[in-house]
């Protein structure tokens, strides 16, 4: 535990080094440099992947899986972490707040540890599974609602989603209280964790916009479920606070 708190540690100063960087440049790092069907890439994804890339590749010896750089160091390790430096690039572009640093660590492809730093609103989620989570340094647990039709489920429709994905994005609907869609997976997830919400459930993500929720889902005192074939494939990712059943 003590390693992982140290790691949390790290991760947790990384973020925030990103995170201000990304508010105090918005001016020049808003700029759009690519776009790939809806998908868009922005300066600040570049630019905030730089900042934390240097510092964990000083600080830890663990492989790197990132959202723009993909795989930095060999993979023969248990231990990875798992990078987006900018979830939400496109509420970021249009200045929508819900967007974030998401950074975890996966201990044999489980995440285990996550920071999720909503950098535009000054919160900072950070946990540990095993040790609990954090909001801001305050601690945080998962809410205690357990019927669906009195509950929020947080989800999304990602770019890389199937015509399936869809069809089961109806049925989803009809389950809950209400709904939300705020266009950042990792925030998304950290208020599940924080009892904002009760669920979530996405198809085809991939593992950096999710693992550091996940793991603060888990340290909160809820449950998370990813299916996917490999850490650089999408996957299928639901969460929920243990008491309302797991989104199908």
């Amino acid at each position: 535990m003590e390693d992982l708190r140290a790691n949390l540690n790290l991760a947790e100063a990384v973020a925030a080094e990103a995170g201000v960087a990304l508010r105090t440049h918005r001016e020049t790092w808003n700029v759009v440099e690519g776009e790939f069907g809806r998908e868009v890439k922005i300066r600040a994804d570049k630019q905030a992947e730089a900042i934390i890339l240097a510092a964990l590749e000083q600080a830890s010896p663990y492989p790197i899986l990132s959202e723009e750089a993909g795989w930095v160091r060999a993979r023969d390790s248990e231990w990875v972490w798992a990078v987006d430096p900018l979830d939400g690039s496109v509420n970021y572009l249009r200045s929508y707040p819900h967007c974030a640093v998401s950074i975890a660590l996966l201990h044999k492809g489980v995440p285990v540890l996550g920071v999720v730093d909503c950098f535009m609103l000054e919160e900072r989620f950070t946990g540990v599974v095993g040790a609990g989570a954090w909001l801001n340094g305050a601690p945080i647990r998962v809410s205690d609602i357990a019927d669906p039709a009195a509950g929020i489920l947080q989800t999304g429709i990602p770019s890389r989603a199937s015509a399936q994905s869809f069809a089961s994005f109806q049925e989803r609907l009809r389950a809950w209280r209400k709904v939300r869609m705020i266009g950042s997976a990792a925030t998304a997830l950290a208020y599940v964790a924080a009892g904002r919400a009760e669920a979530y459930r996405e198809s085809g993500s991939m593992i950096w916009d999710i693992a550091a929720g996940c793991a603060l889902v888990k340290a909160a005192g809820g449950e998370f479920r990813l299916e996917g074939e490999s850490p650089d494939q999408p996957f299928e990712a639901a969460a929920c606070n243990g008491r309302t059943p797991m989104p199908d």
